[in-house]
C-alpha cells in the first residue's frame, strides 16, 4: 500500500485468479491502509480505468493462468503503476513500452511462484526486508532490473535510488528518433544545397521551420537520442501519408520539427510537448492616410491639458499683478492667450517684474508649442490610416488579393470551404486564377498599393525591406489566423511523450529555447514616425511646470524688490 501511495495511485487493480474468500482476505489488508482494491481475472478490466488518474496494478504470476499475455500494450504507459510478484522477468515485458512504470517485488527470503496460489500465503509482514526493483524496458537493449527502493518493519517504505531511476529514463542511449520535417519553402530549383543544409543555413528565411528543427535537435540531444530525418510534403493534412499528423498518429515517427497550433480535431491524433512559436497569418496592404476629428486633441493627455490651463491662469494673474499701468492689467489675459498661441502681443509691461513675468510666459509657451507640434506631426505620420479593417470590408474595397502558396494556407483557409462567412464572401468576390504567388512577387504588389497579400506574418518580414519609410508607416494588416502559440507535436500517448515533455521543460528552464528564438526570430521593420508618436503625459511636462513655477515665484520676488526700491527712492 505504501508503494502505491508513493506512486500517487488512487485505486489498485489486482490481476489474479483467486477464490472470493482469498480476495476478501487480501482486500482487508489493503483496506487497513486506506487503499481501494479491485480483483479481476480478466485483463479487460484495465479498459475501464480513468484516463485522468494514475492506476495502480498488481500482477501475481500463476502457473495455470497467463493474464499478462492478454494485456494491451497501451496499458503499460506511464499512467499505469505496475507491481509484479514473480520470480523471473516475464519474456513478454521486452515488447512493452519505454515509458512503462513497472516494479518487481523481491523478498530476501526464498519463495517460489507456487506460494502465490492463495492470498493467505502472501504475508510480507514477517519478512526482514522487501526490495522493489525498477524494470527498465528499452526497445533495442531489452529489459534490465535496477534496485530502486525497499520496505522493512523498522523503516517502512524507503526510496534509495530515485535520482538514478530518473537519469536512467532520461537517457535513451542513442536510440534513433524518427523526426518528421516538412519541406516548407525548400526547393532544389531555388536552393543550391541539400535539405539538411537548408534547415541550418542562417541565410535562409524560413524561420518557423528552422526554429522547429532547432528545437527538435535540442530535444534529441537532451534525451541522448540520434536523429533520423523523415521529410514530408504537408503540415496539417489528415489524409495524405506525407504529412506531420499522419506520420505521428501512425507512430511512424517519434517527433516533429514542424510546429502546430492546438486545435480540437488535432488532439485526437497528436500530443503537444513544448510551446515554441507565436503563429499568426493574414493580409498585408498599404492603406491611405485619413485624418480624424480629434487628432488636434490627442497629442496631449487630459492631465497635460488641465496643467496647461492651470499654468495659463497663474501666468495671467502674475502678469496682471506685476503690471504697472491699468492698460497693462486690463490686457493681461489677452496677452497670455496671444503668447500661448504664438501670436504677436503689444502688452509687454514696463516694470522689471512685469517684463520678467512676460519672459517666463514666452519661454513656457514656446516649450509647450514645441511639445505639441512635434507630437501632432508624428501622430499624423503614423496614425489615422484608412483602409478596410475586416475581411468583408476588404472584399468590398478596391484592393485585389493574393496569397503565399503554402499547404496549410490551402488546406485550412483558401482551398477548403469554411464556416467563416466573411472569409467565404471575400473568396467569392476576389479570388482569381493567379491567386497564389511567391512572397517576393507578393511584396512588390503590396508596394504598388493595390493588392492585399496573404501570408504568415513572420515569413514576410524579411522581404519588406524594399518598402520606403512612408510605405512602412502606411502598412496595415487583417488577420485570418490571430496570434496563437504553436507547439512541438509528438505521437498521441506515445512511449516517448513524457520524457520529451520533461526535456522540453528543461530546455525552457535553461534558457536554450529563448536563445533559439532570439537567434531566428525576425521583427517587422519599424515605422520611424511612430517611434515619435507617443502622447505627451504629465510627467513629460513636469520639468517645464517646475521651471515655470520657479519663474513665477521669481517674478513675485522681483515685484517686491521693485516696490521696495520705488518706496525708498520716493523718500
Amino acid at each position: 500500500a505504501e508503494f502505491f501511495k508513493h506512486k500517487v495511485a488512487g485505486s489498485i487493480i489486482v490481476l489474479v485468479c483467486w477464490s472470493s474468500l482469498d480476495e476478501v482476505n487480501y482486500t482487508k489488508q489493503f483496506s487497513f491502509h486506506g487503499a481501494k482494491v479491485t480483483f479481476s481475472c480478466n485483463a479487460s478490466v484495465l479498459d475501464k480505468s480513468s484516463d485522468y488518474h494514475s492506476q495502480g496494478v498488481i500482477y501475481i504470476q500463476q502457473e495455470q493462468h497467463s493474464i499478462l499475455d492478454k494485456i494491451k500494450k497501451e496499458h503499460f504507459m506511464h499512467r499505469y503503476k505496475w507491481l509484479l510478484l514473480d520470480d523471473n522477468i516475464p519474456d513478454i515485458i521486452s515488447k512493452f513500452r519505454y515509458d512503462a512504470d513497472i516494479t518487481m517485488l523481491r523478498e530476501e527470503t526464498d519463495y517460489n511462484t507456487s506460494s502465490f496460489d492463495n492470498a493467505t500465503s502472501i504475508q510480507l509482514y514477517d519478512t526482514r526486508r522487501v526490495t522493489f526493483n525498477d524494470v527498465y524496458v528499452h526497445p533495442r537493449d531489452g529489459v534490465s532490473l535496477h534496485e530502486w527502493a525497499y520496505w522493512s518493519h523498522k523503516s517502512g517504505f524507503q526510496v534509495t535510488k530515485g535520482w538514478e531511476r530518473i537519469k536512467r529514463r532520461r537517457d535513451v542511449n542513442k536510440y534513433p528518433f524518427r523526426t518528421v520535417v516538412p519541406m516548407g519553402h525548400y526547393s532544389k530549383n531555388t536552393y543550391g544545397g541539400t535539405y539538411t543544409e537548408y534547415l541550418v543555413d542562417p541565410t535562409v528565411h524560413d524561420a518557423i521551420l528552422q526554429c522547429g528543427y532547432g528545437a527538435a535537435v535540442l530535444l534529441i540531444e537532451a534525451v541522448n537520442a540520434t536523429e533520423v530525418l523523415l521529410p514530408v510534403k504537408n503540415w496539417v493534412s489528415f489524409t495524405e501519408n506525407s504529412s506531420i499528423i499522419v506520420k505521428l498518429s501512425s507512430e511512424s515517427a517519434e517527433l516533429s520539427a514542424g510546429v502546430l497550433r492546438i486545435l480540437r480535431k488535432r488532439t485526437d491524433y497528436v500530443d503537444y510537448i513544448m510551446p515554441l512559436w507565436l503563429f499568426s497569418a493574414g493580409f498585408t496592404y498599404l492603406a491611405d492616410r485619413e485624418s480624424s476629428s480629434n487628432m488636434y486633441v490627442e497629442p496631449f493627455t487630459p492631465s497635460v491639458w488641465w496643467s496647461c490651463l492651470g499654468v495659463g491662469l497663474i501666468l495671467a494673474l502674475a502678469l496682471r499683478v506685476t503690471s504697472m499701468r491699468q492698460k497693462e492689467k486690463d490686457g493681461a489675459y489677452i496677452a497670455v492667450i496671444a503668447t500661448w498661441l504664438q501670436q504677436d502681443s503689444d502688452g509687454v509691461p514696463e516694470g522689471m517684474a512685469g517684463r520678467w513675468t512676460f519672459t517666463v510666459l514666452s519661454v513656457c509657451s514656446m516649450l509647450v508649442h514645441a511639445y505639441y507640434t512635434s507630437a501632432i506631426v508624428s501622430a499624423l505620420m503614423s496614425t489615422g490610416r484608412g483602409g478596410p479593417k475586416t475581411l468583408r470590408e476588404l472584399g468590398d474595397s478596391r484592393y485585389a488579393i493574393a496569397s503565399e502558396s503554402h499547404d496549410f494556407i490551402k488546406g485550412m483557409i483558401f482551398g477548403v470551404k469554411t464556416n467563416w462567412t466573411d472569409l467565404e464572401y471575400l473568396k467569392r468576390k476576389k479570388m482569381t486564377s493567379r491567386f497564389y504567388m511567391d512572397i517576393k512577387e507578393g511584396v512588390k504588389l503590396i508596394q504598388e498599393g493595390n493588392t492585399a497579400y496573404h501570408s504568415e506574418y513572420h515569413q514576410i518580414y524579411h522581404y519588406l525591406n524594399i518598402l520606403s519609410d512612408d510605405d512602412i508607416c502606411k502598412m496595415q494588416t487583417i488577420d485570418t489566423i490571430p496570434e496563437k502559440m504553436a507547439w512541438m507535436p509528438t505521437s498521441r500517448r506515445g512511449e516517448w511523450t513524457e520524457i520529451l515533455r520533461v526535456a522540453g521543460a528543461w530546455i525552457y528552464e535553461t534558457g536554450l529555447a529563448q536563445r533559439l528564438l532570439l537567434r531566428i526570430k525576425e521583427h517587422p521593420p519599424p515605422c520611424r514616425a511612430a517611434m515619435l508618436a507617443e502622447r505627451v503625459t504629465f510627467w513629460d511636462v513636469a520639468p517645464l511646470l517646475a521651471l515655470t513655477t520657479f519663474g513665477v515665484v521669481a517674478s513675485l520676488a522681483l515685484l517686491c524688490l521693485e516696490i521696495f526700491v520705488a518706496k525708498y527712492l520716493a523718500r
